[in-house]
């Protein structure tokens, strides 16, 4: 049984973000998109949110209680997923396939996407202050394999707070242990694949499992977006 979870803070996302998410775990996991079991993982779906409404009813609720807001509770289920193996996404991706790679990492600690479709992949930009190769929009863990990045989180929090934009610069700059997901798994679909090689964007690659859209709007995407609904 695999722990899936995203989580909702504040109006950027929706309860219909989180709920095509689930859907397309119950195809992409449980499923095969025909209605025959092909992959047959079971897995509980958690939401960790500040406002529930409209969520399905197997989603699991979490409530954010931890004070965070923005992109930062993302980091308190490092936390509260400490048994098992867990799956995080974000909410602003598009599962194209099943996800038998995905499924099959083994990890040793958090383990998260590499970023080579970004400019600074080959040298980090000198205008990027703290700059990252990391993509958390997916991350994998097992047990407590996530806890020691947490526990450095909470021991340096208002430096951290206060030093980064977000959450990839924050696992790239400090001195956390971090893993990569084979490449293959994921690309940015405003980015392409990798810089300098395949940088063609708003192209659907069909033989990737996840599409990642944190580069622009969903436009483009109509038949991924609309087919979980």
């Amino acid at each position: 049984m695999i722990n899936v979870v995203c989580v909702k803070w504040g109006d950027k996302y929706s309860s219909k973000d989180v709920n095509t998410l689930y859907r397309a775990m119950d195809e992409n996991l449980r499923w095969a998109g025909n209605g025959s079991i092909t992959f047959g993982q079971s897995f509980n779906f958690y939401c960790y949110t500040d406002d529930p409404t409209g969520l399905n009813a197997s989603v699991k609720v979490i409530p954010i209680e931890s004070g965070l807001t923005g992109v930062w509770p993302k980091l308190d289920i490092l936390n509260i997923f400490d048994k098992g193996e867990t799956i995080y996404f974000d909410l602003d991706v598009i599962i194209m396939n099943p996800l038998t790679r995905l499924v099959s990492t083994n990890t040793r600690t958090l383990t998260v996407l590499y970023s080579q479709w970004k400019e600074g992949f080959l040298q980090p930009r000198a205008r990027e202050k703290f700059p990252t190769l990391y993509n958390s929009s997916i991350m994998k863990w097992k047990d407590d394999q996530g806890k020691k990045i947490y526990d450095h989180f909470i021991k340096h929090k208002s430096e951290v707070l206060l030093k980064y934009k977000g959450i990839d610069r924050f696992l790239f700059n400090e001195p956390v242990e971090v893993d990569l997901f084979q490449t293959g798994i994921a690309y940015s679909y405003w980015k392409g694949v990798r810089y300098l090689k395949d940088t063609t964007p708003e192209k659907e690659r069909t033989d990737f499992e996840v599409c990642i859209l944190n580069e622009g709007p969903k436009k483009g995407l109509a038949k991924w977006t609309t087919k979980y609904l």
